[in-house]
């Protein structure tokens, strides 16, 4: 898993800043900006179209998560639109109190919303929270957007046949959200299974960490051996191609080939892994992932009750959402063995607490739903079992409910999740 170690903003003002009470304004609204970036770039005004163009352009080759538009006047509409359309990355347009700054703003990003240019707008006083706030949603939100649209996800086997409603065009994700995806067959993993060597170098570092953290039953020695060279191969993988995460055949290609599935993979954070096959669920894990900096949980969707209680089980879930490190039961997967081969499955205690609920869907690739609720309990002794009171109507939920498969992600990032789709040309489904 490509980690993101920084946020990247680039601000481009538009207008002239040489007046005192205007340059104060600026300097307030850039204190506002720092502490949401580990690298700011502040680049020269532009006045006219003609360098507005070319300014975006070259702060582009920079890559930037965000470029921020200052706008200091009027009559700056086709400037601050110019700007927009040029740049690779999603904009923000601040103007500045007064000078008739406000409506060419508006007119701006209207006209680039028409067009499809991710584009917001933020103006208020740039120390009121709300305004904070506002803006660490749209820093979030522009931190995922790139990141999403050059993530590459490995697919192992096929879609499972079971997940009707989980069929995709591969063309039309790519053309929307602009996602590669990598086809690898079951012999191009056993082959990069077998060229794991059995030496100290390769394998020791990850036994000892499992040996110094976790309590493993020696009866599950063999079976944890075959599952940290399945998860060394895949990692090999993920880092030759430049891999963000997998979706895999597990639950019926991956026995039939391998013996075994590829659950140990989460004992670590180098990719994201997607259950049977599953794209739009890989797709939704890198969305949590992009925005929160931390990976969540997806679980087949059990159980709704009368009260609004949803239950969610899998195998296993990601080492690191456990409450205290080294907590997770390391042990082979009862669900497994009752399908008639052995593997071993990571499940982690998920601390209780506030989280977003949520699955990315649709034949265009199109759709996402969402809820709120509260992680209120986790049960590990057979599988991964985690219960969510969802905040609102049950039969709502229901209504838009067409998939097995859902996220419970930490927190409430709903407005984050909600601008992320707006850029992305995704519509949303809260209930």
């Amino acid at each position: 898993m490509k980690q993101p170690t920084t946020t990247n903003i680039a601000v481009l003002p538009v207008g002239e800043f040489e007046s005192e009470p205007v340059r104060e304004k600026f300097e307030t609204t850039i204190q506002a900006i720092q502490p949401l970036t580990t690298n700011l770039r502040i680049v020269p005004a532009v006045s006219n179209e003609e360098a507005a163009h070319r300014s975006a352009l070259e702060i582009s080759e920079d890559e930037p998560d965000l470029l921020v538009i200052i706008v200091s006047r009027g009559l700056s509409a086709r400037i601050i639109e110019t700007t927009a359309q040029a740049s690779r990355a999603p904009c923000l347009v601040l103007p500045l109190q007064g000078n008739y700054a406000l409506p060419s703003s508006v007119l701006a990003a209207g006209a680039c919303q028409q067009r499809k240019v991710p584009i917001e707008l933020l103006y208020g006083p740039p120390a009121q929270p709300e305004f904070i706030r506002r803006l660490s949603r749209v820093v979030k939100a522009a931190n995922a957007y790139l990141k999403i649209k050059n993530s590459r996800i490995g697919i192992i086997g096929e879609l499972f046949p079971n997940l009707v409603s989980c069929r995709y065009d591969a063309a039309i994700l790519r053309g929307r959200l602009g996602i590669t995806l990598l086809p690898f067959s079951f012999e191009c993993l056993r082959s990069a299974i077998r060229t794991i060597p059995d030496d100290a170098q390769t394998l020791w570092p990850l036994n000892k960490k499992i040996a110094g953290s976790y309590q493993i039953n020696p009866a599950d020695k063999e079976a944890l051996d075959a599952g940290v060279r399945m998860h060394t191969a895949l990692k090999r993988m993920a880092a030759e191609h430049g891999i963000d995460g997998f979706a895999t055949e597990c639950w019926s290609g991956f026995p039939r080939e391998v013996g075994m599935n590829p659950c140990l993979g989460f004992i670590e954070d180098d990719y994201e892994l997607a259950c049977e096959g599953d794209v739009m669920l890989c797709i939704s894990l890198l969305i949590a992932r992009y925005l929160t900096g931390r990976r969540a949980f997806a679980g087949d969707l059990f159980d709704i009750d009368q009260t609004g209680i949803l239950t969610l089980i899998h195998c296993g879930a990601p080492a690191s959402l456990g409450v205290k490190e080294g907590d997770a039961i390391l042990a082979k997967s009862p669900l497994a063995q009752e399908r008639g081969f052995e593997t071993i499955s990571c499940r982690p205690a998920l601390e209780p607490g506030p989280v977003t609920v949520f699955r990315f869907y649709g034949k265009e690739c199109d759709k996402l739903h969402l809820a709120f609720g509260e992680l209120t309990r986790c049960d590990r002794s057979s599988n991964l079992t985690v219960q969510v009171r969802l905040s609102g109507n049950r039969w709502d939920f229901l209504d838009q409910c067409f998939g097995n498969h859902y996220l419970a992600a930490a927190g409430d990032i709903r407005d984050e999740l909600k601008l992320l789709c707006k850029w992305l040309g995704i519509e949303v489904f809260e209930t």
